[in-house]
């Protein structure tokens, strides 16, 4: 019955799957939490409790479905020097996606409520080409010859959480809150790599060297996050803090293959031997973490001209190094179908610690007419040194620290609530690895698996600009 439903989880999760999260604070909902930055944790997250601090669930006050209508996404990622000097390398992203939907129940007690959701926490989609022709002289020889290069890069990530929370008043100061949230990660990873070395007179093409590099991935993970979560309430202020739990793995499995092939190399004038591996392995077990993180936050509320300060505060604890594909281990319900492989097909992640914060702003124009906005920052976890080591099977990185600005206003009507508003999303990060460092004549390595090339250089910048719009609605009942 397991394996029989494993199929329709890994659909679901490829048909959004767009690695690891870097950015800890990209969450896009069309919600009000996000307009104002998502400085919630002391107060006014509203339907986003149970993701932000599962105490504010208390603030809801009767039974309320909220959804989405949609939300358009523009993602821009330019690169510099990514696969050599001077190369530039940009690519567009949109996509129309619903992103939060929630349900509030609240029962006869009416110091308890229950919260049910299901919304996407980030995504991502990446895709570079770079292609490129040389006449170039041929060391020791001194034989002119064509010196081709092809790449392409793709990086398909998303998040999908699911989950229930609940917040009970413990006085009429003090609530406290606890949510369970699923999260189903799905991650598509492509690289393909090749050079070619022609010689113009051989007409047979029996003397070409060739370079080539290629690596799919295609996985998905199912884990849990618990949260527990305080808020106190003192006159115009109401503070909160919440508490996350590092992510415990459910199940994870995915494919992998991956192919190096150096033929008829040179280095110094000596012919190289040969060079051909080919791996590829199916429900390996595979792990994206999420790590243990605290935040706190403060809320003010200005009766006499009905305006709403927000703070919030999160600190993200570091990840160790682990293998988010572990070649060695086979998915537990596979292992009569499929065996353990080598270290060729394992890779590794880790994750450096970070301190976010964000301040919103809300102010009441009219009686039912509000405007908001926000700004937070949302530094990436990426520890460049762990990264620059050559040796070791790793991503290539495609992120930067980012920087949120928010704008909306928010209409209500009897029981309903609309919402509109955008966001603009700015970072950038230099002197970063390369993907590839194409030079010829390059460098020789059999243990590193490159030639014809150089190793790659911390000289990759990158700069990203993103344009969201949210659209959201409320319907209480």
């Amino acid at each position: 019955m397991t394996k029989a439903l494993l199929p329709f989880l890994f659909l679901f999760f490829s048909a959004v799957v767009y690695a690891q999260p870097d950015n800890y604070w990209t969450l896009g909902s069309n919600t009000e939490s996000s307009i104002m930055a998502g400085a919630v944790v002391g107060g006014g997250s509203g339907i986003t409790s149970i993701f932000y601090n599962p105490a504010g669930i208390s603030e809801i006050k009767s039974n309320k479905i909220s959804m989405d209508a949609s939300l358009f996404q523009f993602d821009n990622y330019n690169y510099e020097n990514t696969f050599s000097k001077d190369d530039i390398n940009s690519y567009l992203d949109w996509q129309v996606k619903p992103r939060f939907f929630s349900f509030v129940y609240q029962p006869k007690n009416d110091k308890l409520k229950f919260q049910v959701a299901v919304f996407s926490r980030s995504h991502s989609f990446v895709k570079l080409k770079y292609f490129d022709n040389q006449d170039v002289v041929e060391p020791v020889t001194n034989i002119n010859k064509a010196y081709s290069v092809q790449s392409e890069y793709e990086k398909r990530y998303s998040d999908y959480w699911f989950g229930l929370g609940s917040s009970y008043e413990l006085t009429d100061k003090l609530v406290i809150g606890v949510s369970l949230l699923g999260s189903g990660k799905g991650f598509v990873y492509k690289e393909n790599y090749n050079i070619d070395l022609v010689d113009f007179n051989d007409t047979l093409n029996s003397s070409n060297s060739i370079w080539s590099y290629s690596d799919r991935q295609d996985l998905y993970v199912v884990s849990i996050i618990s949260k527990i979560g305080l808020h106190y309430t003192f006159s115009s202020w109401t503070f909160g803090a919440t508490f996350t739990a590092p992510s415990i793995r459910l199940y994870g499995d995915g494919y992998h293959s991956r192919h190096v092939r150096m033929t008829n190399i040179f280095n110094n004038g000596i012919l190289m031997p040969d060079i051909i591996i080919s791996e590829q392995n199916n429900h390996i077990v595979t792990n994206f973490k999420e790590p243990l993180s605290v935040a706190v936050g403060f809320t003010h509320y200005n009766i006499s001209n009905k305006t709403r300060f927000l703070f919030s505060a999160e600190y993200f604890a570091p990840i160790a190094k682990y293998k988010s594909i572990d070649n060695s281990r086979v998915a537990s319900i596979y292992t009569d179908e499929y065996s353990p492989g080598s270290d060729f097909l394992t890779y590794y992640y880790e994750s450096k610690s970070v301190f976010n914060i964000g301040f919103g702003f809300k102010h009441a124009l009219k009686e039912n007419l509000f405007i908001l906005t926000g700004f937070k920052t949302d530094f990436s976890s990426n520890d460049l040194e762990f990264f620059s080591n050559k040796n070791k099977n790793l991503y290539k990185i495609s992120t930067a620290n980012l920087y949120h600005f928010s704008l909306g206003v928010q209409f209500k009507y009897k029981s309903s609530t609309a919402l509109l508003g955008t966001e603009y999303t700015t970072g950038s990060v230099k002197d970063i690895y390369q993907f590839s460092n194409y030079s010829y004549p390059g460098v020789y390595s059999a243990e590193n698996y490159i030639a014809l090339q150089e190793y790659p250089q911390p000289k990759m910048n990158l700069y990203i600009n993103k344009v969201g719009l949210y659209i959201g609605l409320s319907l209480n009942f």
